[in-house]
């Protein structure tokens, strides 16, 4: 489908808006939906580290050290367990060691140093004096979250590029229709004015009445300004 120039010049600048705003809609829906779920997650290792913490102390309060919880190996294992992208969970005493420790196998490659962008959040062990005898520390692997991020935007992307795709076709096609129409305009005036003009094919009505009017004043301005004329060379 050939485009003329004008074509060209109406379509481009509509076409490029509609890009524009496509590609910004989709960059601001998925950051917000990044921020959301990051929000989403945190909140929820908050609730699995309260958890803890609260099971811990249970043990603390009756006077026992942090090296003698002997339910804490059992609770952060477990923890760990429902959830594979847990990178580890570590209990550490009042001098900030590890006592106990989740791990996982070498070759599931989440091991603490594998992801340094784990999300880590921890919380303080206390006694029933309120005096903080230790810490626990999650360590949580984005890898899950990047990857439907990652899904999402495809998905998006995918229904940007049909969206600009349908935008561009229907801009031509009206564009195009719109052109033609100011085309046949233009040739019902020039025909109207020039008797020696091609016919159009399809003349528009109001286009070449408004051209027999032109062209009817400009006959009646032709013939004042001769009557004009004839009366200055005329006079003495």
């Amino acid at each position: 489908m050939a485009m003329s120039r004008l074509s060209v010049t109406i379509t481009a600048p509509i076409v490029l808006i509609s890009v524009l705003a496509i590609g910004l809609t989709v960059f601001l829906n998925v950051g917000k939906l990044d921020r959301t779920l990051a929000e989403l997650e945190e909140s929820r290792l908050r609730y699995t580290v309260n958890a803890l913490r609260q099971n811990l102390e249970t043990g603390l309060d009756l006077g026992l050290p942090v090296r003698s919880l002997g339910n804490a190996q059992a609770a952060i294992d477990f923890e760990a367990s429902q959830d594979p992208d847990i990178v580890s969970i570590v209990v550490r005493d009042e001098a900030g060691q590890p006592v106990f420790h989740t791990s996982r196998p070498a070759a599931d490659g989440r091991g603490a140093d594998a992801d340094p962008d784990s999300i880590k959040v921890g919380a303080t062990l206390s006694n029933n004096l309120g005096a903080e005898v230790g810490a626990i520390e999650l360590r949580y692997s984005r890898r899950g979250h990047d990857e439907f991020i990652a899904g999402i935007s495809a998905h998006l992307l995918l229904a940007a590029l049909v969206a600009t795709a349908v935008s561009i076709l229907l801009t031509l096609v009206v564009t195009r229709q719109w052109v033609r129409r100011i085309g046949r305009t233009l040739g019902s005036i020039e025909h109207a004015l020039d008797d020696n003009a091609p016919a159009v094919e399809k003349p528009d009505r109001h286009a070449a009445a408004l051209a027999e009017e032109v062209k009817h004043s400009a006959g009646k301005a032709m013939d004042e300004l001769d009557r004009a004329r004839r009366a200055v060379g005329g006079a003495p």
